[in-house]
């Protein structure tokens, strides 16, 4: 666990160290004046509508969880998203690090198993890539035939989207086939068994678990409603994204096609899934970066708004998430202590 806590950490601070050289680069007197003149009506309309964004991921997850037949306290679901949203963004995991500590965190204070936890937040994934995928084809094939990028460009942005598809494919494949997943995970027990022979120990257990987490994702997807409405809601969460940079473009007092935070949330996201460093740090804000000086943004302008629209969208949810953790942490240890006495 150390050995775990001890990479995270180093991960987190070459990211840390990647940003500040990113921004060193490319800085400056204007984009510190810029920062300092931001308007802040904009700013927290950008903040308003991020939290709106968070509202929207934990309602969605609510439908899928009844859907499941499960009745969760809200607020018991919000704590556990949020400390996902923190073990995502600070794991290099492909914004999937945080989602088994979700499932804990939340078995751990409701009446629900682990399993059922993790296959609504499975699915709950997978609605969340369909509106990302659908659009990144979307802003590539704009970048391709309208904007001139670089050749190394273009094959990142392809290999981000290729790699995305294959997630979603086969994450539904795996959801969808019992026996497919069951070869998988035995599999992986049997090999990693040869290393390590008291792995073996959890192959019964291991097959329980498989059959509890189809069968909730089989019971989901029998509710049409609720498949209608948490798609609905991932496509009104993706123009949340776009609306809330605009308005970041809009407090550092620079008017901009709508075009631009469309392209540029959807690559920039494109670009943290690749798992590289925790939450994409550092090499988000680089491709941010690169796509406004496709669109011809100054540098001080891209810099400036970069910065503003990651501490929304990025650092705003591991500051929350850590006051969620705290939180849980001493609950948790409140009633423990209190069924000892």
């Amino acid at each position: 666990m150390k050995k775990k806590s001890m990479r995270v950490l180093v991960l987190f601070t070459v990211g840390i160290t990647v940003l500040i050289l990113l921004f060193r680069y490319v800085g400056g007197e204007e984009t510190i004046n810029l920062l300092k003149n931001v308007k802040f009506s904009y700013l927290v309309t950008g903040f308003f509508i991020e939290m709106i964004l968070f509202v929207l991921w934990g309602y969605r997850w609510k439908i899928l969880l009844e859907a499941a037949k499960e009745k969760i306290s809200i607020k018991n679901l919000y704590l556990s998203l949020f400390i996902g949203i923190l073990f995502n963004n600070v794991t290099p995991s492909s914004k999937s690090g945080g989602e088994p500590v979700r499932a804990y965190i939340l078995a751990k204070m409701e009446d629900i198993t682990s399993e059922r936890a993790f296959a609504t937040i499975t699915t709950d994934r997978i609605f969340d890539s369909f509106p990302y995928v659908f659009l990144s084809l979307f802003s590539i094939i704009y970048l391709f035939f309208f904007k001139h990028i670089p050749l190394w460009v273009e094959y990142i942005l392809i290999i981000a989207l290729l790699f995305s598809v294959f997630l979603l494919t086969i994450t539904i494949y795996l959801c969808i086939n019992p026996r497919a997943t069951k070869r998988l995970i035995l599999g992986a027990i049997n090999f990693f068994g040869r290393f390590f022979p008291r792995i073996k120990r959890y192959q019964e257990k291991a097959e329980e678990m498989i059959m509890i987490f189809n069968k909730t994702i089989l019971e989901i997807g029998r509710n049409k409603i609720a498949l209608i409405k948490a798609m609905t809601i991932s496509f009104f969460m993706l123009f949340c994204s776009f609306f809330r940079v605009y308005f970041v473009f809009l407090s550092v007092d620079y008017r901009v096609d709508m075009i631009v935070p469309v392209i540029v949330t959807i690559i920039a996201i494109l670009a943290s899934i690749i798992p590289l460093l925790p939450g994409g740090l550092g090499t988000t804000e680089g491709v941010m970066l690169l796509i406004f000086s496709i669109f011809g943004v100054s540098t001080a302008v891209s810099a400036s708004v970069t910065i503003l629209d990651r501490f929304l969208s990025y650092w705003l949810g591991i500051f929350i998430g850590s006051a969620c953790f705290f939180y849980s942490s001493r609950v948790t240890k409140k009633s423990s202590d209190n069924r000892n006495l």
